[in-house]
């Protein structure tokens, strides 16, 4: 890719933003009039603070929970039981939150196709997708009701993922080989979310009763399978998903979430995880994770919109290293603008690592507050 067309990328995203949220319409036109044709996307930019223990920075970032992105759908009706479409999606990310440090505070933006997708879906038989998107596992620990998974959810590590844990113990902890020799939070805190995005064949079932079942089969003979759940209980909504993901290397995972939101606006999210290693160290244990959500969306406390709150909590063990267990507590706020399709978010929280050896970590904290605005 020559430099002029990386360069046009992020400035077509940042004209597609102006013009969709501006006093005129954005009209997309179809080069072939039975096909409907959708922009969307949105950009997504914080200011984030971290401290090692050791020392302290402010980072301007692109939020990984929720990255900067634009995309195009095309969509036909072929006929009553089926529908063709497309998805057309990339990333544009500058300082990624999950990538800066203490040693790297400035990354350049990096392009990253997220879905390249084509799509035919039967009523009554199912939807087969085939191209570059989701595994059948993608967002099975990541059911979320609380509307604040755009600054925290199971996946703990996108804010922050490459802050090194700092050890008081070593030999010469003020030295700069010692700092970028520890273990990294991304390395320490994973969900285990199945398989992302691959190039696959997919096939969704439909929907009986609220369960369907996802299957896909991709790149380098991967396979994944998910169940999936979705329902409402006199006003009471709730979702759940469950997957087993085999990537063709050396483990297995099963990884599952559910969400549960009441009339009123309480709502809890848990999350698991486990892989089941090929080969196991002596007196080692399955990497594993725990996590759990509380939250409350108030849509009175101002006029603009709802306000969201939560708290949230994860154990996660043995995921690079055995002897490794790492705790991360976070509290979230988020307060949507909804005239202007804009969130206003903060959110706060702590990383810890205990290990079996002699090292001793300090806790590493992060604090970030930005705005999503998406079209």
């Amino acid at each position: 890719m020559n430099n002029t067309m990386k360069t046009s990328i992020p400035v077509l995203s940042f004209a597609l933003l102006l013009a969709a949220s501006g006093s005129q319409a954005l009209e997309i036109k179809s080069g072939n009039d039975k096909v409907g044709v959708q922009v969307y996307g949105q950009l997504n930019r914080a200011l984030m603070y971290a401290d090692d223990g050791n020392e302290s920075k402010l980072f301007h970032v692109d939020n990984d929970n929720s990255s900067t992105r634009v995309g195009l759908k095309g969509k036909v009706a072929a006929n009553e039981s089926l529908t063709i479409g497309t998805v057309f999606e990339v990333e544009w990310q500058a300082n990624a939150s999950n990538e800066v440090s203490m040693q790297t505070e400035s990354i350049s933006g990096q392009f990253k196709e997220r879905h390249l997708d084509i799509f035919f879906d039967f009523k009554n038989i199912g939807k087969f997708s085939l191209g570059k998107g989701q595994m059948a596992s993608d967002t099975a620990s990541e059911m979320d009701f609380s509307t604040t998974k755009l600054i925290g959810s199971s996946d703990v590590a996108d804010v922050g993922g490459r802050l090194v844990f700092y050890d008081t113990g070593a030999t010469n902890p003020n030295s700069e080989e010692e700092q970028e020799s520890g273990p990294v939070v991304i390395d320490v805190f994973n969900n285990m979310d199945g398989l992302s995005r691959k190039n696959r064949l997919r096939y969704d079932t439909p929907s009986f009763g609220g369960f369907s079942l996802a299957t896909a089969v991709g790149e380098k003979e991967m396979f994944d399978v998910s169940l999936h759940y979705s329902g409402e209980f006199s006003g009471t909504k709730v979702k759940a998903a469950v997957a087993y993901s085999d990537p063709n290397s050396s483990y297995t995972t099963i990884n599952g979430s559910a969400a549960v939101l009441f009339p009123f606006g309480l709502n809890f999210i848990v999350a698991s995880g486990i892989r089941d290693l090929d080969t196991m160290p002596v007196d080692g244990d399955d990497p594993q994770f725990m996590y759990g959500k509380i939250g409350y969306i108030c849509k009175e406390l101002v006029s603009v919109g709802a306000s969201a709150f939560s708290v949230d909590y994860g154990v996660y063990e043995n995921i690079k290293k055995q002897g490794q267990e790492g705790t991360a507590m976070g509290l979230q706020f988020v307060q949507q603008i909804s005239a202007y399709s804009t969130e206003l978010y903060a959110a706060y929280r702590t990383y810890e690592l205990e290990d079996t050896t002699s090292a001793d970590y300090e806790n590493i904290s992060v604090a970030i507050a930005g705005v999503r605005l998406r079209f």
